[in-house]
C-alpha cells in the first residue's frame, strides 16, 4: 500500500513534532519557506533529504550593509627602551645619584676606599677629578637603566605584536634614515625615541591592503580586498600603534552569499536566461550591493546552465522552493570554502619588490596565513553546526515518517473491516422464510 499525501500541516497538528526545530532563527519572525501547510508529506520528507532549512545563521554578524564601521584605532606606550644616555640625563633625578653616594660612603666593604679617594680628591679638588667621579656614577647608572630596559624590551618584542610591530618599524626607519646620510644617534632619535615616521617610505607602518599593493607583486583585485575584510589588520599612524578587528566574518559573508543566491535562482526559476545572472563580486562580499536580482558565484554558473538544474522545474511547487533553499545554502558555503583557499594562495605569493624588507614581507605573511586557519575553522564550525541542524530536521521527519506509516496501517485495517459481510436481523429472517418455502 503506497504511503499516503496528506498535506503537511495535518500530520504536524496530529504530533506536534516538527514545529519548533523546522521553524527558522529566532531573528526572523516569518515561516519557513517549503514547510508550510501547502507542503506534502513527501515534500517535507524530500527537503530534509536535501538540507532545506537547515542553512546556520549568526546572530550577531551583519546580514546585509549598515553595520557597524569598524576603523583602526589604538596607540602604543613609549617604553624606556626609547631613553638615550641624553634623555637619561635630562630625566635623571640628581637626589637619586646623592642618596647612592652617601649610601656607598656610609656602608659597605668600600667605604673606606670611597672616604680615602673623597677625601683625597677634595684635599686638592681640581675640576677634572669632580667630573670624572661624576661621569663614573652617570655612566654606571645609565648602563644599568640600559640594561634593565633592554631586557623589558626584549620581553616586550617577544609577548607584544603592537611592541614588535614598533620595534620592526623602527629598524625600517633606521636603515632608511642611514642609508640616506643621517648621522646614527639623529637616526635613532627620530625612529626609537620620536618615531617619526611622516616621509619615510615603511612598509611596518602601511596597513595590509597597502602593503601588498605597494610592496609586493600581489594583484589585490577588488575581490581579494573584499577578502581581506576577514582578517585582523594594523598600521602605524603618527608614530602609533593602531589595530583594527576583521570588517566582516564568514558567517556573515557567507549569510549574504546565501541571500544573492537565493534571489537569482528564484529569478532562474521565473525563466530569466542564466547568462543574464551576475557574478558575485565585491560588492556582494561585502553587502554594499543592494539590488533585488540577486548573483551567483563564479562556481555556480556552469551548475545553474546544466540540463540537470533545468529538469528540476518539474518539482512541485513546495518542493522547489526547498530544493532552492538548500543548494543556495550548499553553493554558499562552498563559495566561502574557495574564497577561503582562494585568499590562502594569494598570501602564499607575497613577495617582494626590489629594496623592501623581506624579513617583515616574511613576518606578514606568517600572520595572514595564522588567520587564515582560523577562519577555515570557523568555516569548518559552522559545516557542522549546519550538518547538526539538518540531522535534528531527519530525526524529526523520521518519527513523521512513523506516525504517516501508523496511520496507513489503521485506515487499512479500516478499509478491511469495511469489506466484511454484515447481516441484519431482516436479512437473516428472509433467509429463513426462503430455506422453509423451498423444503417439501
Amino acid at each position: 500500500m503506497p504511503a499516503m499525501k496528506m498535506p503537511l500541516a495535518t500530520w504536524l497538528a496530529a504530533v506536534a513534532l516538527a514545529a519548533p526545530a523546522l521553524a527558522p532563527a529566532p531573528a526572523r519572525a516569518t515561516g519557513l519557506a517549503g514547510y508550510d501547510s501547502s507542503a506534502s508529506s513527501a515534500d517535507a520528507r524530500f527537503g530534509a533529504q536535501i538540507g532545506a532549512g537547515a542553512q546556520w545563521q549568526s546572530q550577531t554578524a551583519p546580514g546585509t550593509a549598515g553595520g557597524p564601521t569598524l576603523s583602526f584605532g589604538g596607540g602604543a606606550r613609549l617604553g624606556c627602551s626609547g631613553i638615550d644616555f641624553n634623555g637619561f640625563l635630562h630625566r635623571f633625578d640628581p637626589a637619586e645619584l646623592l642618596a647612592e653616594i652617601r649610601n656607598s660612603l656610609l656602608s659597605g666593604a668600600q667605604a673606606a676606599a670611597s672616604s680615602y679617594l673623597i677625601t683625597l680628591a677634595y684635599a686638592n679638588p681640581t675640576l677634572s677629578s669632580v667630573l670624572d667621579m661624576m661621569d663614573k656614577k652617570y655612566t654606571a647608572r645609565f648602563g644599568a637603566f640600559a640594561q634593565a630596559c633592554d631586557a623589558q624590551a626584549a620581553r616586550a618584542r617577544g609577548q607584544d605584536r603592537g611592541a614588535r610591530a614598533m620595534a620592526q618599524a623602527g629598524d625600517e626607519c633606521f636603515d632608511a634614515e642611514t642609508a640616506r646620510g643621517t648621522a646614527p644617534s639623529e637616526a635613532y632619535r627620530r625612529c626609537s625615541i620620536a618615531r617619526s615616521f611622516e616621509g619615510v617610505d615603511l612598509p611596518a607602518v602601511a596597513s595590509t591592503a597597502t602593503f601588498l599593493r605597494n610592496y609586493t607583486h600581489v594583484n589585490v583585485t577588488p575581490e581579494v580586498e573584499a577578502l581581506l575584510s576577514l582578517l585582523p589588520d594594523e598600521r602605524i599612524d603618527s608614530g602609533n600603534y593602531q589595530m583594527r578587528p576583521p570588517q566582516s566574518t564568514v558567517a556573515g559573508m557567507s549569510q549574504r552569499l546565501h541571500d544573492q543566491t537565493r534571489l537569482a535562482l528564484d529569478r532562474l526559476d521565473s525563466g530569466a536566461d542564466p547568462a543574464a545572472v551576475a557574478t558575485c563580486g565585491a560588492a556582494a562580499l561585502l553587502g554594499t550591493s543592494t539590488g533585488a536580482d540577486g548573483c551567483l558565484p563564479a562556481s555556480a554558473q556552469a551548475l545553474v546552465s546544466s540540463r540537470a538544474f533545468g529538469a528540476t522545474r518539474l518539482l512541485g511547487p513546495a518542493a522547489r522552493t526547498l530544493f532552492k533553499d538548500a543548494l543556495s545554502a550548499q553553493i554558499a558555503i562552498g563559495a566561502m570554502y574557495a574564497n577561503l583557499l582562494e585568499l590562502f594562495q594569494q598570501t602564499a605569493r607575497i613577495d617582494v619588490r626590489a629594496g623592501t624588507d623581506a624579513a617583515h614581507a616574511d613576518n606578514r605573511r606568517r600572520q595572514m596565513r595564522e588567520a587564515l586557519a582560523e577562519l577555515v575553522q570557523e568555516a569548518d564550525a559552522q559545516g557542522k553546526a549546519q550538518s547538526a541542524k539538518m540531522e535534528v530536521v531527519r530525526l524529526q521527519m523520521t518519527a513523521l515518517e512513523r506516525v504517516e506509516s501508523d496511520l496507513d496501517a489503521a485506515a487499512r485495517r479500516n478499509r478491511e473491516a469495511a469489506g466484511v459481510t454484515q447481516f441484519s436481523m431482516s436479512q437473516l429472517v428472509r433467509m429463513f422464510a426462503g430455506t422453509n418455502a423451498s423444503a417439501p
